[in-house]
């Protein structure tokens, strides 16, 4: 990474969630895209979102140099993809079996 690297540490919206699109695959005006925009219009599932965060978190501070407090080589971010992606299998397994991963009395 070149420079001063950009921390944010707060529960609401900052700017590590957010990339602008310059050239859209499908043509038109450039936007700015946010990660929690995506997840919800996907309609992803908790571990869903939490990885795909993560990975939003490491490419931002890769390529945007811009990156939460506390953020230091990208392995925390790196863990929580592969624990929710451990999860997400888990869950595809379950729903081959048509069972629910928690099971009620």
């Amino acid at each position: 990474m070149q420079g001063e690297q950009k921390r944010e540490y707060t529960g609401g919206s900052v700017s590590y969630y957010r990339v602008e699109v310059a050239n859209p695959t499908s043509g038109g005006a450039s936007y700015v895209a946010e990660c929690n925009d995506i997840i919800e219009s996907l309609g992803m599932s908790h571990g869903e979102g939490a990885a795909f965060k993560a990975i939003w978190r490491s490419c931002a501070a890769r390529i945007l140099n811009i990156s939460k407090a506390g953020y230091v080589d990208g392995l925390y971010d790196a863990e929580k993809v592969v624990f929710f992606g451990r999860r997400m299998v888990v869950a595809a397994k379950y729903a081959r079996k048509a069972e629910p991963i928690i099971k009620r009395d």
